[in-house]
C-alpha cells in the first residue's frame, strides 16, 4: 500500500511539471489597447498583402524577420504589424507609429499577408511550441487574430507547416491544406471549431478581398475530379461559408449534350473569380474538351448569385483557342488579359464578338495593379523586380475604349525583397520590404515619381528599426 502511494504521488507531481512545461510554453497576449477610431473601420483597401488601409489607417508588416526571427510576444520589432495614420492624399504620417502586434508575422505564399475584417486582423506566424530538444518549431504555423487597437490576441488554428491557404469569411475561416481539404473554422465558437467540408480538391480560388461589402465574400470555387475515373470532364463546385457544398457546373450534365463539343464533355480550369455589384461573383475558366481539335479551348466567364444554378446559355466566352493565366477587369466589356508574354486588351466589337490587341509585350510581366483615371487606363506593372506604369487605353466617352499606348514610365528600380512579399500598391503608394536596408518595410509615394528622374524614386522609411538592425548598420558604416 505504501508503494502505491507512493507511486500515486509520484505521478502526480510528474504530471504537475508537464503542466507547468507546457504552460510555459503558451504566451501571455495581454497588452494594453492602443487608442484607435474604430469609425469607417470597415473601408478596408488592399486586404491581404503587405499593407492594409483601414478607415483612417494603415496597418502593416515591419519588415521581413523570417521563419526564424525573435517571435516572443511584446519583445518583436521587426516583423511586427504596426499602424500609422494616412493623411488626405493616402501617404503615411510617420509620426503616428504605433505597434499593434508584437509577434513575427510570416508566411511562404505571397498571396497571404494580413486580413482586416470587423474589429480583427488576422496573420499567420511561426509557432513557439518547442521539440524534444527545446528548440521552436518555427517550421510549424499559428494562425492568429488580434483586435485592430492590439488586445484580445487569440490563436485560432495550428499547423504543421505552410501550406494552408486561408479566407476570412466573416464569422468563419475557410482554408484548404496540403492534403486537398477544404475546412471551415466557426469563429463564433469557444474553441474555433474545424470541420471539414470537402475533400479530394483538384484545384481552388478564393477571390481578392472586396474593398466594399459584398454578400458572395464567403465564397470558394473548387474543382473535383468526375466520379467515373475514365471520364475526361471534371466538376466545378461551390462553397460558401456556413453553408454546404453545391455542385456549380458539371462539365458534362450542365451542357445540353447537342450543344457537347466533344460527347466527353469539358475539362474546366479555374483562372480567378470577382465580385460583381454587391450580390453577385463571376468565376473565369479555361475549358477545353477531349475532341483532336479541342474546339472548346478558350476563356470563359459565369456570374453566379446566391443558390449556384447554372445556364450554359448565359456563359459567356472571351477567346477562342487562347488562354491567359489572369485577367484584369476593367468594366464587364473592357478586360486586360495576362499571359507569360504579354497582356492583351479584350473587348466587344461592333458585332458583338469579342476581340484582342496586345498592349504591353514582354516576358515576366507581372501586373501589380490597374487604374483608371478621367478615363485612362494605367497599368502598373512589375519586370525583373523593377517597377514600371504605362498608360495603355483612353476612353471614347461611350463605355468603350481606344487604345493609345504611350511610353513606359519607369518608378522604381531598386532592388526589394521578393522572398515572401512581392509589392503591394495602397492607394498611391507602393510598399515594400527594401533589401538594401536589411529587409525593413518602405514606402515611395508614386505622385512624387517625375519622368526619367530616378533622383525623385527615393523610398522612405515606414516603420522602426529592430536594435540588431541598428547594430548591424552601424557596423557596417564603420567598415566603410
Amino acid at each position: 500500500m505504501k508503494k502505491k502511494a507512493f507511486f500515486a504521488v509520484v505521478c502526480v507531481i510528474m504530471c504537475a511539471v508537464m503542466c507547468l512545461a507546457l504552460v510555459g510554453c503558451k504566451e501571455n497576449y495581454k497588452q494594453d489597447a492602443v487608442e484607435t477610431d474604430f469609425n469607417g473601420i470597415d473601408n478596408v483597401v488592399s486586404n491581404g498583402g503587405l499593407a492594409v488601409k483601414a478607415g483612417k489607417y494603415l496597418y502593416f508588416i515591419n519588415g521581413y524577420a523570417g521563419q526564424d526571427g525573435l517571435n516572443e510576444f511584446g519583445k518583436v520589432v521587426k516583423g511586427a504589424i504596426m499602424r500609422v495614420e494616412l493623411d488626405a492624399s493616402g501617404v503615411p504620417v510617420t509620426s503616428t507609429l504605433k505597434t499593434i502586434v508584437p509577434k513575427n508575422v510570416y508566411n511562404t505564399n505571397a498571396d497571404i499577408g494580413i486580413v482586416v475584417s470587423g474589429e480583427y486582423i488576422y496573420y499567420t506566424t511561426p509557432s513557439i511550441d518547442q521539440d524534444g530538444s527545446g528548440n521552436a518549431k518555427t517550421s510549424e504555423m499559428d494562425l492568429m487574430r488580434t483586435r485592430l487597437d492590439g488586445t484580445g490576441t487569440q490563436v485560432i488554428a495550428e499547423f504543421k507547416d505552410y501550406t494552408p491557404v486561408y479566407r476570412v469569411c466573416g464569422d468563419y475561416i475557410a482554408y484548404v491544406n496540403s492534403d486537398s481539404e477544404l475546412h471551415v473554422i466557426d469563429l463564433n465558437s469557444k474553441k474555433f471549431n474545424d470541420s471539414l467540408v470537402d475533400k479530394e480538391l483538384v484545384a481552388y480560388t478564393f477571390a481578392d478581398y472586396a474593398d466594399n461589402a459584398n454578400a458572395m465574400q464567403n465564397t470558394v470555387f473548387y474543382t473535383k475530379a468526375a466520379e467515373n475515373s475514365y471520364a475526361t470532364n471534371n466538376t466545378v463546385w461551390a462553397y460558401r461559408a456556413g453553408g454546404s457544398p453545391v455542385k456549380a457546373i458539371d462539365g458534362l450534365s450542365s451542357y445540353p449534350a447537342a450543344s457537347l463539343a466533344h460527347p466527353g464533355g469539358y475539362s474546366i480550369t479555374l483562372l480567378d473569380s470577382y465580385f460583381v455589384g454587391g450580390e453577385g461573383i463571376r468565376l473565369v475558366y479555361t475549358k477545353t474538351d477531349s475532341g483532336s481539335n479541342t474546339k472548346s479551348k478558350g476563356v470563359y466567364a459565369y456570374d453566379f448569385t446566391d443558390g449556384f444554378a447554372f445556364d450554359s446559355a448565359k456563359e459567356v466566352r472571351y477567346t477562342t483557342g487562347i488562354t491567359y493565366t489572369g485577367i484584369k477587369y476593367i468594366d464587364a466589356d473592357n478586360i486586360l488579359a495576362i499571359d507569360s508574354d504579354s497582356v492583351d486588351y479584350l473587348r466587344k466589337n461592333a458585332e458583338g464578338k469579342w476581340v484582342t490587341d496586345v498592349v504591353i509585350e514582354g516576358s515576366s510581366v507581372s501586373v501589380a495593379d490597374v487604374a483608371v483615371n478621367d478615363g485612362v487606363v494605367t497599368v502598373y506593372y512589375t519586370v525583373s523586380n523593377a517597377l514600371y506604369k504605362i498608360d495603355v487605353l483612353e476612353s471614347d466617352g461611350n463605355g468603350a475604349y481606344n487604345v493609345k499606348i504611350n511610353s513606359a514610365v519607369s518608378l522604381y528600380g531598386t532592388t526589394y525583397n521578393t522572398t515572401w512579399q512581392k509589392l503591394d500598391k495602397v492607394l498611391g503608394c507602393i510598399y515594400f520590404f527594401n533589401s538594401d536596408v536589411k529587409d525593413n518595410t518602405y514606402y515611395l509615394d508614386l505622385n512624387k515619381v517625375q519622368p526619367h528622374n530616378s533622383n525623385s524614386q527615393t523610398a522612405s522609411q515606414l516603420g522602426k528599426f529592430s536594435n540588431d538592425d541598428n547594430i548591424a548598420m552601424l557596423e557596417s558604416a564603420t567598415e566603410e
